[in-house]
């Protein structure tokens, strides 16, 4: 289920922690980032390992928002909508998302390139509205600058 070096990524990280249940959530992004989500087999197998049930990694994989349990677009758009985005417009931004991808948000584009969630808080108040693409942060945002940065990863494929 886990590469050669992810297996071994695994048992290093049981080895850092003074309790290896704290290792849980690096487990599974562990496992999201080589699987592209976090599956059952997974989580059992992550369970096993730290001495866990099933229901306590349930409990996490529930709590997280970044912890997928499907596969994610090759874009994976995580749009903020905490308050300060909210007021700076992120609801204008979320529905120009989801009438340009043509996909509800948690779901994925017929061709597999997009996906988007509504997301919490990405921290970046000061620089509202924000989204992040795969880990990378778009600041300062408005309709035109996400429709553009769409057309832009949608010519890259």
């Amino acid at each position: 289920m886990f590469s050669p070096e992810g297996e071994a990524r695994l048992q290093h990280l049981v080895s850092i922690y003074p309790q290896k249940r704290s290792a849980l959530i690096p487990m599974l992004l562990l496992a999201q980032k080589e699987q592209g989500y976090v599956t059952m087999e997974a989580m059992e197998y992550i369970a096993g390992i730290l001495d866990l049930s099933a229901s306590e990694v349930e409990s996490t994989m529930s709590f997280y928002t970044l912890l997928r349990r499907k596969p994610a677009g090759k874009y994976h758009m995580l749009i903020c909508t905490n308050l300060a985005c909210m007021l700076r417009g992120s609801d204008d931004i979320e529905a120009s998302v989801k009438r340009k991808l043509g996909v509800e948000l948690g779901q994925v584009t017929v061709d597999g390139l997009f996906s988007a969630i509504e997301f919490e808080c990405l921290g970046s108040c000061t620089t509202a509205p924000a989204m992040q693409i795969n880990g990378e942060f778009h600041e300062n945002l408005d309709v035109p600058k996400v429709e553009a940065l769409i057309d832009e990863l949608r010519k890259r494929g």
